[in-house]
Formats: structure tokens, sequence, C-alpha cells
């Protein structure tokens, strides 16, 4: 369906000697569907929406040609990663207190990194 596929989590091919092919992809929210060709449709409901998508194409003759994992599913019920040891009392410019953030990202760097929550001074947990 497109050239970037970072939010695709599964791809169904289908095909039918008479007409064009059919592309279902469950996206990794697992919730989004989304059909290139046939009827067009979209759906919010994940993978019961791919099996009645399935279900009703190869009941019009289509055959599934290939059925993939393209990307890892989202971890919706991951819990927060826990703040490391090492938590500065205090902002060293100004006072404020810091908090932990786990994915920092600068023009530079990305990581872990206790940022102030008043200058948003910062420090990286690891070098």
């Amino acid at each position: 369906m497109s050239d970037y596929d970072d939010h695709i989590q599964h791809t169904w091919n289908l095909t039918r000697p008479d007409s064009d092919g059919i592309t279902i992809d469950l996206w990794t929210d697992g919730y989004t569907v989304r059909v290139d060709g046939g009827d067009g449709e979209a759906s919010e409901t994940g993978r019961n929406a791919v099996e009645e998508l399935l279900e009703k194409y190869t009941a019009a003759g289509y055959r599934i040609a290939s059925s993939y994992a393209v990307n890892d599913p989202v971890a919706l019920d991951e819990e927060p990663e826990a703040e490391p040891d090492g938590r500065p009392e205090k902002c060293p410019e100004c006072g404020s207190p810091v908090e932990y953030e786990a994915s920092h990202v600068t023009d530079f760097r990305e990581g872990e990194a206790w940022l102030c929550t008043g200058c948003r001074w910062g420090q990286y947990v690891t070098a």
C-alpha cells in the first residue's frame, strides 16, 4: 500500500485471476485495518475485522497469496520504565526539582535523562 510500513503489524495479499489483487494491513496499534483494492474498507476493530474481510474476499473467489508479519505490535499495556538510581536532589542551575524522562531527545542525542522542571536543564543518565 505504501513504501513506509513502520505502522503495519501484519499484511495479507489476496489474488483472483480475473481482478486486481487486494492488500489488507493490520496496523501496529492492533485496531486499525486498511484495505487497498476490493471495496477499500477501513476499520478500527482490529483482528476481528481482518478475519471478516478474509472471509468476505475468500467467499468472493480470492485466495490468500501471502500473509506475513511486518513489525511487532505496539505494547499498549507495558509499564513505564523504572526510574534509575542517582537522581539529583535539585537542579544545579536553578534549584528546581528534577524529573526522569526515559527517552529525552536533543539535536544530537537521545536517551534516559534527568530534566529540571523549571529551566529544563538536563543530564543524561548514561554516558
